[in-house]
């Protein structure tokens, strides 16, 4: 009896000790091939530098502050060939290329080899060769690049990047739907989109880059359906939409009784041959006989063509999107309000200077002019 005791408790100790190794072997088993996985997963790889530069499809350069990089577009596994007839994607001979891509960087630090981006990118995508496939853009003293998917007409898709903290990343969380590739870099500040909203209505986008956050946040949309000048925003390289980057506050009358205009550089009796020199994205037309008008998108100066001194100022009503409620409950009540077909207009008297409202028929703020 004890005999069978002992073989029992030596079978039960076997099967718990060959339980345990083999558990043992399991967990090891599974740590290995996750450790694996993770080291294939944050594998870094490099090519060489030339090989990089000579299989390219696109070259980015990307400035951040006084560092620069070189991003490169590379194809894994893409078909070349040329068009035979014309296409949605273009048109008959262009080359088009498609695929999986992948992007490589390089900065003086990497020597001779270009590091892989350990980003996911929209595969597979499609380039036609002969069209505008990336566009860079300056925003706070560095570069992001636009990588275009999609024909013009409301079907592009674009794909926005930068640098950060020494790594490729993207500025938004999807691609974004835009009318034109035409993208406008406004003051090395902020970009500016054009997007269909409905069957007859557009609308402006204007973007800042959000250096926490590293993303692209929108500071303001406005809708539109003037064919005119939607056709001069994609037409005219330079001419951006005006967006809201002002507040009514009480500087606005202190900045007039100084003959300053809020949103304004420059207060009349500037010389306008200063005012050319600092930016030259402006076009001259004649205001009348005695005045011309220098129009920036976003303010105009008129000045007197004998003197070439600055007369009046006025910026348009968008870049405050405010009502006359909002200018009363600041500076108050108006000197003179006169109500016309078109709209209103109100007059404050601030000391030398007259400043001029001019309201819409619902009351809201369509340009605001000074005047001495």
């Amino acid at each position: 009896m004890k005999k069978n005791k002992y073989i029992w408790l030596i079978v039960v100790g076997v099967i718990i000790i060959a339980g345990i190794l083999i558990t043992s072997m399991v967990n090891s088993y599974l740590t290995e091939k996750h450790k694996n996985e993770l080291d294939q997963k944050h594998m870094v790889i490099k090519k060489d530098l030339q090989w990089t530069k000579d299989n390219a499809y696109f070259e980015i350069d990307i400035n951040v502050k006084e560092k620069k990089y070189e991003l490169y577009i590379i194809g894994e596994g893409e078909r070349k060939y040329q068009q035979v007839e014309d296409t949605d994607l273009g048109e008959k001979d262009d080359t088009i290329v498609t695929g999986d891509f992948a992007f490589y960087l390089w900065t003086k630090e990497y020597g001779k080899k270009a590091v892989k981006q350990d980003l996911e990118l929209p595969n597979p995508m499609t380039f036609n060769l002969s069209q505008k496939n990336i566009g860079t853009f300056l925003v706070n003293q560095q570069n992001i690049a636009a990588v275009y998917q999609g024909k013009e007409a409301n079907e592009v898709m674009a794909y926005f990047y930068t640098i950060h903290d020494g790594k490729l990343v993207t500025l938004t969380d999807y691609g974004m739907r835009i009318y034109s590739k035409n993208i406008k870099n406004i003051q090395q500040n902020y970009i500016q989109t054009l997007r269909e909203k409905d069957t007859d209505q557009m609308e402006f986008d204007t973007w800042m880059l959000e250096q926490k956050s590293g993303k692209l946040v929108k500071v303001d949309g406005t809708s539109i359906k003037n064919k005119e000048i939607i056709n001069k925003w994609l037409d005219d390289t330079e001419f951006y939409y005006p967006y809201k980057n002002l507040s009514v506050t009480s500087s606005l009358k202190n900045l007039a009784e100084q003959g300053m205009l809020i949103g304004a550089q420059y207060p009349i009796g500037t010389n306008i041959k200063e005012i050319k020199k600092i930016n030259s994205n402006y076009t001259i037309k004649d205001y009348n006989q005695k005045y011309s008008q220098l129009d920036f998108p976003e303010i105009t100066y008129y000045y007197d063509k004998k003197t070439d001194l600055v007369t009046s100022i006025s910026i348009p009503g968008i870049r405050l999107k405010e009502s006359v409620q909002s200018i009363q409950d600041t500076i108050g009540k108006p000197d003179d309000f006169v109500t016309k077909e078109a709209g209103s207009i109100a007059t404050y008297t601030a000391g030398n200077y007259k400043l001029i409202i001019q309201l819409d028929l619902s009351q809201r703020i369509k340009s605001i002019s000074l005047v001495k």
